[in-house]
C-alpha cells in the first residue's frame, strides 16, 4: 500500500526491535539466501475535489536497504501535460538523515489543479528467509546508547503511557513475564494482534497507538505502531521501518517490504515476524 500526502508518503511499515537482553544465548537466527531481482511499477492517483492547486510539493521515502530486500533502486515521476517529470533524491534533516524522493513543482496545469498522479518504480534483489537454530555467522551489531534511548522513548505516535493503551495491554496480558524469553514474548504479541486487531485499510483516524486501539483495526502501518508501542512499554527497544513494496510472480509480496520484528542479545539474536502479511500462499505464522 502506498499512502501519499502533500508533504510526505510512507508505505508498508515494519517493526524492528533492537538489541536486548545481553548475555542470553541465542536460540534462533535468520538466514538470507539471494533469490532474484524484482521490479514493481505502479501509478497512484489522488484527487482533491475542493482544492485548486498551483503548486505541489510531494516527498516519498526512498526504499531502505533491508536483509530480505537489497540493492534497492527507487524512482518516482509526476504526471503532467508535458509528460512524466522525475523526482529528485535528497537527504532529509531528521536525526535519521533519510533518503527521500521529492518534487517541488509550481504549475498552471489542468492535470494538476485538483490532484496528481505519481508513478513509482522499485527494483530490488529479493532474498529468501529461513529461520535456523544456533548462532548467526555474523552477529548483529548492538545498539548505541543513543539508539537504545531513541527506540525506547514514548512519542506522540507511540503513546504507550495513555490509559487506553495500558488498559488494552492489561486486558490482553501484554506485559512480559519475569521469566519469559524476549523471543516468546514477541511471538505472543504477534499472535494477540493477529487475533484481536483485524487487518483493514478503512480510515481509522490518526496514526497514533491510542487511536488505533480505540477503533480496533488497522493495516500494516497501524499494526506496526501498536507493536512498537507494546514492546517499548516493556522496555524492549523497537522502531517502525517504512519502505516501498515490490512484488512479482516469484516473490509474491512477502519477500520484500513486509512487516518484521527482531530482538537481540547484544546483537546476537534476531526474531523476524510478519504481523500483517497478505500473501494468499502463506497461511501459517
Amino acid at each position: 500500500m502506498f499512502r501519499i500526502g502533500v508533504l510526505t508518503a510512507l508505505v508498508v511499515c515494519s517493526v524492528r526491535p533492537g538489541a536486548f537482553g545481553q548475555g542470553v544465548k541465542p536460540a534462533w537466527h535468520m538466514v538470507y539466501t539471494r533469490s532474484h531481482r524484482a521490479t514493481f511499477e505502479q501509478e497512484w492517483k489522488y484527487t482533491f475535489p475542493n482544492h485548486k492547486s498551483r503548486h505541489w510539493f510531494i516527498a516519498l521515502r526512498y526504499p531502505p536497504e533491508l536483509p530480505w530486500s537489497r540493492e534497492a533502486v527507487g524512482k518516482a515521476e509526476l504526471r503532467t501535460s508535458a509528460g512524466w517529470i522525475p523526482f529528485k533524491e535528497v537527504i532529509d534533516e531528521s536525526r535519521e538523515r533519510r533518503r527521500m524522493l521529492v518534487i517541488d513543482y509550481a504549475h498552471d496545469d489542468p492535470l494538476l489543479r485538483k490532484g496528481f498522479t505519481v508513478r513509482t518504480t522499485l527494483t530490488a534483489t529479493i532474498y529468501d528467509q529461513r529461520l535456523e537454530r544456533g548462532t548467526p555467522a555474523r552477529p548483529v551489531p548492538p545498539l548505541t546508547p543513543q539508539e537504545r534511548q531513541r527506540w525506547l522513548e514514548p512519542t506522540n505516535t507511540y503513546d504507550f503511557h495513555a490509559p487506553i493503551v495500558k488498559k488494552w495491554m492489561d486486558d490482553h496480558k501484554m506485559w512480559k513475564g519475569k521469566e519469559e524469553e524476549v523471543l516468546e514474548f514477541v511471538h505472543r504479541v504477534y499472535k494477540q494482534l493477529r487475533v484481536h486487531m483485524p487487518y483493514s485499510t478503512k480510515e481509522g483516524g490518526a496514526w497514533v497507538c491510542s487511536q488505533i486501539l480505540k477503533v480496533g483495526f488497522g493495516e500494516c502501518c497501524r499494526h506496526s505502531i501498536v507493536t512498537t508501542s507494546i514492546l517499548r512499554a516493556n522496555k524492549i527497544p523497537a522502531r517502525t521501518v517504512c519502505g516501498l513494496w515490490a512484488i512479482d510472480n516469484k516473490s509474491q509480496g512477502a519477500h520484500c517490504w513486509g512487516n518484521s520484528s527482531s530482538t537481540g542479545s547484544a546483537g546476537c539474536r534476531t526474531i523476524p515476524l510478519s504481523v500483517t502479511t497478505r500473501n494468499p500462499k502463506r497461511t501459517s505464522e
